[in-house]
């Protein structure tokens, strides 16, 4: 039966790797079902110990109650979706160690452990986290190896090291897999349902919203240019177009899916209006995970290659599966930084971006109407309401005061102390108040240069909204009162706008970005980030078209036949250099202390033309020698002894000392017998 029992070096590597894998998931985990976790672990340790049983039946089932619970309470009641599978997974992973009494029953653990590990990446695919499944599985892996070892392998940290060893010699034909296979959807990419809240610009935009935003330091996506990237004052990244207001909340209208462009199909009407005028940027974005379909790009963006993404009729980007951006996602764009957008209004868009609530932000109405009679055009109009910004008291700040029911009179002539969505909602107001058309556009501005990796970090806190007024004969453009107020938000970011009142980062003090003052430490932050943007770039954006374009820089006319061939050959070219190297090597690495000796022993009886035969046990060996020689039959059998000893009695040290001294003695005794 012994056979079947769980080696003590297994099961210590097992319980490690467990709690190695489970560990990440943890904040993820509602609280009962992490004390499941820690309440099985411990039953077991106790199982092992030989102070408690294994649980009953009708205990099992207790567990198994609490655990299913557990799960539709921490996630209120929905069981479905991607949290909620995870921590299944992980409630059967554990609950499994609580019937393991046999290596077949181990098996089942270790390949749920591999499993539980590989979930990880479905939320996170970073190199930190890359590392750490890694090591976790050097962990599983030496559980696997100490479940097929023999009782005279028991030293845990040699059971890690040929685990890692192995993890090493496997790096090679990784790479080949990873270049070579054809490509298809990894599994984080699958586009499960998740209640994991992404920060991130929304669809509505009421005062204070970007205001909150800006305190993340979080990542929103990356942008690398084919060419020289564009100045500061250039990097709009347009994202949202929002037309309706119901006097305190500015939301993008309803019907987007009416006018939808996907590419290679026919152009339709409303996307002729796009002039391209010149300033050309081709670029990528990687954006990082939003749950939501809208994409980000500079003005007057073409279509992507990509066929999931699409243009909507605000001529703003959007991604076409339902469930959104769910994972880190590369697209292509180019954009004219010089166009012009619909220089034809239909009657339809006019009276949507000049509707206003009747009744609301009187004194602001008034002064609409005083600097419109003024003004000679809409365009000196515009200039009139902007010089407005610059000449009063207005105070760009992260900290405004909340305001009323008419915010924009409360902003205007009282508060003047405001975000951008302050200045953008009031400035719309305004031109809408004239019976000018005008909208709000929502999303990031400027951005962090790397120059070792060359492309631009758009963080949270570069969260911003603008606007944008329609010309008779120009179409729509950009005009960004925040500029009025704070040129340097636009010039050199958030940090220079609001450097006064200490406000940037403020709910992040332990952020890497609120300390960009110290040379030193920023250098060494951009020099991780461009490693990151490599590894994001080449590693979890590796998709087909990037594998591609990869190889046909080195194989000419690559398809997908060549591809297949050309990752065998190079399969089978590395199995047959691993062959020949284990097939000319003796790998005595593998084998311990006493197993080393005992054959040192059987070398020396070899020089006496004494060779042990293929197959022939070390008492038959033993035998067969004292007969032919009984000279030596006194060591041989005190070798013989020792080694069978020290192999296979469970109770003997794992010395091979003993058996050094019995292997010299023979020694000496051979030299003896011969002189």
């Amino acid at each position: 039966m012994t056979g079947f029992q769980i080696p003590r070096n297994s099961l210590v590597w097992m319980l490690a790797a467990q709690i190695a894998v489970i560990v990440p998931h943890v904040p993820r985990l509602p609280v009962w079902v992490t004390l499941i976790c820690v309440g099985c672990g411990l039953w077991r340790v106790m199982v092992y110990q030989g102070r408690w049983s294994y649980p009953g039946r009708w205990t099992k089932v207790v567990f198994v109650i609490a655990g299913l619970v557990g799960i539709g309470v921490g996630y209120q009641g929905r069981v479905y979706g991607l949290e909620p599978a995870v921590a299944l997974l992980v409630i059967a992973f554990v609950l499994k160690l609580l019937e393991m009494q046999h290596k077949r029953d181990a098996y089942i653990v270790i390949l749920l452990g591999y499993f539980v590990a590989i979930t990880e990446f479905l939320f996170f695919q970073s190199i930190p986290y890359a590392l750490y499944i890694l090591f976790s599985v050097v962990l599983i892996t030496a559980a696997l190896i100490g479940l097929n070892q023999t009782q005279s392998h028991r030293q845990p940290l040699k059971t890690l090291k040929l685990a890692a060893t192995l993890m090493v010699q496997s790096i090679p034909m990784m790479l080949v897999l990873f270049v070579l296979f054809p490509r298809i959807s990894p599994l984080w990419t699958v586009p499960l349902e998740s209640q994991a809240a992404k920060s991130g610009v929304t669809d509505r935009m009421s005062p204070g919203d970007i205001a909150s935003l800006s305190l993340s330091p979080e990542l929103a996506f990356k942008a690398s240019f084919n060419g020289p990237v564009p100045g500061p004052s250039q990097l709009y990244w347009r994202g949202l177009v929002l037309e309706n207001y119901d006097g305190k909340t500015w939301t993008r209208r309803t019907n987007l899916t009416d006018g939808i462009w996907r590419n290679k199909q026919s152009k339709p009407v409303w996307a002729k209006h796009i002039e391209r005028l010149g300033n050309t940027q081709s670029y990528s974005i990687i954006l990082e995970p939003t749950r939501q379909n809208w994409l980000f790009s500079l003005a007057a963006a073409d279509l992507s290659a990509n066929a999931d993404i699409a243009m909507l009729d605000d001529y703003t980007l959007a991604y076409v599966h339902r469930r959104g951006v769910t994972t880190k996602f590369k697209y292509a764009v180019t954009s004219d930084l010089e166009y012009r957008l619909e220089t034809d209004l239909s009657d339809e868009v006019r009276q949507r971006t000049t509707n206003l609530p009747s009744g609301s932000n009187p004194r602001a109405r008034e002064l609409a109407n005083l600097l419109y009679a003024a003004a000679t055009s809409d365009a000196d109009y515009v200039n009139r309401v902007l010089i407005y910004y610059a000449d009063e008291e207005f105070v760009y700040t992260l900290a405004p005061p909340v305001l009323g029911d008419n915010d924009i009179d409360e902003f205007l002539f009282d508060s003047q102390r405001g975000f951008c969505e302050h200045y953008a909602g009031s400035f719309v107001f305004m031109m809408r108040a004239a019976g000018i058309p005008a909208r709000i556009v929502l999303g990031y501005q400027g951005g962090e240069y790397n120059a070792l990796a060359n492309y631009i970090a758009v963080h949270q806190f570069d969260a911003h909204s603008w606007a944008e007024v329609w010309y008779e004969g120009r179409g729509w453009v950009r005009v960004d009162p925040t500029r009025m107020v704070s040129p340097e938000r636009i010039q050199r970011g958030l940090e220079s706008a609001v450097a006064d009142e200490n406000t940037f980062l403020a709910n992040s003090p332990l952020s890497w970005l609120k300390y960009r003052q110290l040379l030193w430490l920023q250098d060494l932050r951009q020099q991780l980030d461009a490693i990151g943007h490599y590894w994001d770039n080449w590693v979890v954006g590796y998709n087909p078209r990037t594998q591609l374009e990869f190889l046909s820089t080195y194989f000419e006319n690559i398809n997908a036949s060549r591809l297949g061939l050309l990752m065998l050959t190079t399969f089978f070219v590395l199995l047959g250099i691993v062959a020949l190297f284990v097939l000319r090597t003796r790998n005595t690495r593998l084998l311990t202390a006493v197993d080393q000796q005992y054959l040192r022993f059987c070398q020396l009886l070899a020089k006496q033309g004494l060779v042990r035969q293929t197959g022939e046990g070390p008492w038959s060996y033993n035998e067969r020698v004292s007969q032919t020689r009984p000279d030596l039959a006194p060591v041989v059998t005190r070798v013989t002894r020792e080694y069978t000893r020290m192999n296979y009695d469970l109770g003997a040290p794992n010395n091979s000392k003993a058996l050094k001294k019995a292997v010299s003695a023979f020694r000496i005794k051979a030299l003896t017998a011969n002189v």
